[in-house]
């Protein structure tokens, strides 16, 4: 069974991530395994490996290994975002950071929560994934008021419920049929 890793990037105490993130388990849970990834509890500390990640050189430390072994073990990954001032957390931006090979051509779709759909977030983390050669998928922008409230209570509208489950689709599509 393909194994999806579903990222909670928001370590804030009163985020709304684990709710979203229950929304994509719900969808996926028939199709894949799952791994749920909170970011809160790995707790990473700022970028502290003595190589860049780039240069392929291997891990000297425990929390990199381990970091780079789990999203190593995905065939997929949903990356939860709030947009925060207008940007994603730094706790994902680091999480990102530490790793270079693990995102290169893994199949990644994008999910944004937040005012106005996460609309200034979704095309940065984009460019980032992009530019590390992650097979970005999808991005879909959930809104408070039309998507879910700031509580975290969720009613997605069937448009949005329909792109997730689109997205889930093409990324089995992708992890079966992978391209030579």
């Amino acid at each position: 069974m393909t194994k999806l890793g579903i990222l909670i990037s928001s370590a804030r105490p009163n985020r709304v991530g684990e709710k979203v993130a229950r929304w994509v388990a719900d969808a996926a849970s028939d199709q894949f395994e799952i791994d749920l990834i909170d970011l809160r509890e790995i707790a990473l500390p700022s970028f502290d490996e003595p190589e860049s990640p780039k240069s392929g050189a291997d891990k000297t430390t425990d929390h990199g290994r381990t970091w780079g072994e789990r999203i190593g073990a995905l065939d997929a990954v949903v990356i939860l975002t709030p947009q925060y001032n207008g940007s994603y957390p730094g706790a994902l931006k680091n999480a990102i950071d530490f790793l270079y090979a693990e995102w290169r051509g893994l199949p990644t779709a994008l999910i944004g929560y937040g005012w106005g759909a996460a609309s200034e977030v979704l095309p940065q983390l984009e460019a980032l994934m992009v530019r590390l050669d992650a097979d970005v998928i999808a991005g879909i922008g959930l809104g408070f008021r039309e998507d879910l409230s700031v509580e975290g209570e969720l009613f997605v509208t069937q448009e949005k419920s329909a792109a997730l489950r689109d997205a889930l689709v093409a990324i089995e599509q992708k992890v079966l049929t992978p391209v030579a």
